[in-house]
């Protein structure tokens, strides 16, 4: 596999790739990961988006039970009425 943020592939991009990141602010740091940001594509560093990545799976999951226990108390209600029968 080609890795695109080390090497070669820096050496192609402005400062070698190097700059500041928009969201933690810190300075001569590898900002090689495309971001869309308040509309805008920024590119940021690989620990903010990590961060992003993680915070967005964390926030995901906790909506998925929401969704699902509607059908789970529909299943429930439909079980009593067939053992009745």
């Amino acid at each position: 596999m080609s890795k695109a943020h080390r090497g070669t592939g820096l050496r192609k991009t402005a400062n070698h790739g190097r700059g500041t990141c928009p969201i933690c602010k810190t300075t001569g740091i590898k900002v090689v990961y495309e971001y869309d940001l308040e509309g805008k594509k920024v590119m940021i560093c690989k620990f903010c988006k990590a961060h992003l990545k993680n915070k967005a799976r964390l926030e995901k999951p906790a909506a998925a039970p929401a969704d699902a226990a509607p059908a789970a108390e529909e299943a429930a209600a439909e079980a009593p009425a067939e053992a009745q029968a």
